[in-house]
């Protein structure tokens, strides 16, 4: 049978809550501020609304699912420190407190967990594991194991609603939602992870897949890549495969029942496939002009995504 809409996010509201569990000491407020206020819920919005999304379909009470919110903006928000701090994006003078602020936001979003389940639950053998895997996995090929920390959320909403048969359809429906996420924000974000020596999902597929590649020789690595984007047709591939794992995750969501997911990664993809559509365009129009001032007596003909003259 139809489920009910899950109630609309209120984001102040989040916020607030997340500032009283939190309680950063004095001095780690503007960081703190400053990173909260980054966690845009158009952005992040499975880590803002799954749990709600899951306890309507599931029926658990909505205080449940607002603690559980509270606690994966408390997980990101520590996940996006951690992750800043390992690439040193974070100025040394504040790699301490920064330091400090992730481990104390992620004991923070643990806090629920320990009111909700005892010490013997499977909860906390996942936790671990999940934890592990996303550690292991920050920076490689692996996009999947970016799913882990949300999925202790979703794991948990399972064991309330004594729904553990759904997990394992549920566990690779958030593997594909969060693979075609990491695959996009890693196309836009390939010349930084060059240039800082990061494996790049985009670069590796350009290069032939190679996870060492992109690791050393930046300008010639960037120089590399930049000429596939002008002459093959590696954007929209790219992009079709961001679609189709999206699409993927759309699937197993209509499966379970969770419209608003699957609705969700729907309409973003096709987000995304626009977007794609018009880099391409652009790298075509590019390689389409280049070709016709360096041979400016041939008749050129669209390279790459299909520009025009």
């Amino acid at each position: 049978m139809p489920v009910a809409a899950a109630p609309a996010i209120d984001a102040p509201a989040v916020r607030t809550a997340v500032r009283a569990r939190l309680g950063p000491r004095r001095e780690l407020v503007p960081l703190f501020e400053t990173y909260l206020a980054g966690l845009d819920p158009a952005r992040w919005t499975i880590e803002w609304h799954l749990p709600h999304w899951l306890a309507t379909r599931f029926g658990l009470p909505g205080e449940v699912a607002d603690a559980l919110t509270e606690s994966n903006v408390l997980g990101l928000l520590s996940v996006r420190l951690t992750d800043d701090l390992v690439d040193d994006d974070i100025d040394p003078a504040d790699a301490g407190g920064a330091r400090t602020l992730a481990a104390a936001a992620l004991d923070a979003a643990l806090y629920p967990y320990r009111e909700l389940f005892p010490p013997d639950s499977p909860l906390w053998p996942f936790l671990d594991r999940s934890m592990a895997a996303w550690r292991a996995g920050a920076d490689g090929p692996e996009h999947a194991t970016r799913a882990a920390p949300i999925k202790i959320a979703a794991f948990g909403c399972c064991l309330l609603a004594g729904r553990s048969d759904v997990w394992p359809v549920l566990d690779r429906c958030l593997d594909h939602a969060m693979t075609a996420l990491v695959l996009y924000d890693q196309f836009f974000d390939w010349e930084l992870d060059v240039s800082a020596g990061r494996w790049n999902a985009f670069v590796a597929h350009v290069l032939g897949g190679d996870p060492a590649e992109g690791r050393g020789a930046p300008m010639r690595t960037r120089a590399a890549v930049l000429t596939a984007m002008l002459t093959r047709e590696v954007v929209p591939e790219h992009f079709r495969r961001i679609a189709a794992e999206a699409e993927a995750a759309a699937r197993l969501g209509d499966a379970l029942g969770l419209d608003e997911l699957a609705g969700y990664m729907r309409s973003w993809a096709s987000a995304a496939v626009l977007q794609g559509d018009g880099v391409a365009d652009h790298y075509g129009r590019a390689a389409d002009q280049a070709t016709r001032l360096m041979f400016p007596h041939a008749v050129a003909a669209p390279i790459g995504g299909g520009g025009q003259g």
